[in-house]
């Protein structure tokens, strides 16, 4: 600690002309150039480059403090480039306002590997922290600390003006780089991941599906999508690819989006169950070393110089099948508040999402696709998704009714929150206020003396905290949470269409 102390201490921002790691987010050809050259400079770069690759990992202390969702994910996900070396394996990034972050290169690691990383440093780091007194009054009643233990040096270069060129194209590339790409983030919190599993369905198939849906009415038409599986299991064994879209995910997705009115509540519902249940089994076979991503990758780089290429691998379908549009992958851990990834392919989407009990989240990136627009379409996704699978039993009828209840309710909170304030003396008389509408008789319960009677308020005037109250605590007990659900958020265009449609008694 009294290291770290004495670097922020005694450092400077370092300009970013005289950079080093910005030249690791360069093309790998032009940091190869720039890494001979540095090389070349003085035999001392040699020696403060060994340092830095030999090290473990490295330590960012950031002069920036994000925080929002958004901020945070893109500090973590770039920065600015300068105080980063994205060659190394990891890098913890520490923030002025005390977040902390984890930058890694992938090639070595996969997330299953990182989070059990990051879970320790996490469990370490609150441990310090629960008695940051005592651990740091110790480090200072050491009777062998001295100044030179908790010394450091800085590692340094030396430059010219080739170097100095290399530095300011990576910078430049970097800069476009960024530029080039949006980030957002999605925090759905309507439902998670108990509330999913209520429905009898894999949270994370369900997720999957809803990812489906989101790019086809974007795009209208189905993305070669790429999941993570882990394969774990085996000895070396890393991940695999889980392929999302099945003709049960695709027939779906048209019926939801291009002939809507064709079909009812329950074809749609059941639809989308058989996707649910083909994605769930195809990972499942991935992780059992079935999949078939790895095994074609693997003979088509075995393949010799010489060797005539199978048409497979030349064949557009299978090619343009490999083409990730969509890649994703879900880590799931309550240390995490972000995390994510950029695309892997230019014209594609890299969909970062963590399912928790009562919320999911995503962190979309692409060049400038319209990231934010993809997350709006996932919310609709998901709220309609919810709504379908939770009222595909009942009629139309039956749903209208429940909708027109929470929508009185609904309103006359509305209407209440907006009426005009009354004087606040307690001997001043009480009036009814004209914003509090009486909820219609049929739109929920009955219209009998006693029970039916606590949804109406209007005889005697009630203070408004207790009439907001209480409408609240009614809508809290309707049974139809779905649509609640839906209406909070909003109506959505596919609920108002389940709503219109003259929807087939069966289907």
């Amino acid at each position: 600690m009294m290291q770290l102390q004495a670097i922020v201490d005694n450092s400077e921002q370092l300009e970013r002309s005289k950079s080093i790691g910005v030249l690791t987010a360069a093309l790998r050809d032009d940091w190869y150039a720039a890494r001979e050259c540095l090389l070349e400079v003085s035999p001392a770069n040699a020696d403060s480059l060994r340092l830095i690759e030999s090290a473990a990992f490295l330590v960012s202390l950031e002069s920036s403090a994000p925080l929002t969702h958004e901020e945070f994910s893109h500090a973590c996900y770039c920065s600015d480039g300068t105080n980063r070396y994205f060659d190394k394996n990891f890098q913890i990034l520490v923030f002025a306002n005390g977040r902390y972050g984890f930058n890694g290169e992938h090639s070595l690691t996969d997330a299953t590997t990182d989070m059990r990383l990051c879970n320790t440093l996490v469990s370490d780091v609150e441990a310090v922290a629960a008695d940051f007194t005592a651990v740091l009054s110790q480090s200072l009643s050491d009777p062998i600390a001295d100044a030179e233990d908790y010394s450091t040096a800085e590692i340094t270069f030396e430059y010219n003006s080739e170097l100095d060129g290399h530095i300011q194209k990576a910078i430049a590339f970097f800069d476009n780089t960024v530029r080039s790409h949006e980030l957002s983030t999605l925090i759905f919190d309507s439902f998670g991941k108990e509330q999913i599993k209520k429905m009898k369905v894999s949270p994370d198939a369900f997720v999957q599906m809803a990812m489906q849906l989101a790019y086809y009415r974007k795009y209208r038409h189905v993305p070669p999508t790429y999941e993570s599986a882990s394969t774990k299991s085996y000895s070396r064994g890393r991940t695999e690819t889980s392929r999302s879209v099945s003709q049960h995910s695709l027939e779906w997705c048209q019926m939801m989006v291009d002939h809507p009115e064709t079909t009812g509540l329950y074809a749609k519902s059941e639809v989308l169950k058989q996707a649910i249940v083909q994605q769930s089994q195809f990972t499942a076979l991935c992780a059992k070393g079935a999949g078939i991503d790895r095994h074609l990758l693997g003979l088509q780089y075995a393949l010799l110089p010489d060797e005539p290429v199978p048409e497979i691998f030349t064949d557009p379908t299978f090619v343009g099948s490999r083409h990730w549009k969509l890649s994703t992958s879900q880590i799931s851990d309550p240390i995490l508040v972000a995390y994510g990834w950029g695309e892997v392919v230019d014209n594609g989407y890299g969909v970062a999402y963590r399912i928790e009990n009562d919320s999911l989240h995503f962190n979309v990136v692409s060049q400038g696709l319209g990231s934010a627009r993809l997350c709006r379409y996932l919310s609709d996704a998901l709220t309609d998704m919810r709504f379908l699978l939770t009222n595909a039993h009942k009629q139309p009828h039956e749903i209208m009714a429940d909708v027109d209840a929470v929508a009185n309710v609904l309103s006359s909170i509305k209407l209440l929150s907006s009426s005009p304030r009354r004087s606040s003396s307690p001997d001043a008389p009480a009036s009814p206020s004209p914003g509090i509408p009486t909820i219609a008789p049929n739109a929920y319960g009955s219209d009998t003396e006693g029970a039916g009677n606590r949804f109406r308020f209007r005889d005697s005037f009630v203070p408004e905290t207790v009439v907001a109250h209480t409408m609240a605590d009614e809508l809290n007990r309707m049974p139809s949470n779905e649509v609640i659900c839906a209406l909070e958020t909003r109506l959505s265009r596919f609920v108002k269409e389940s709503l219109y449609w003259a929807l087939p008694s069966t289907s």
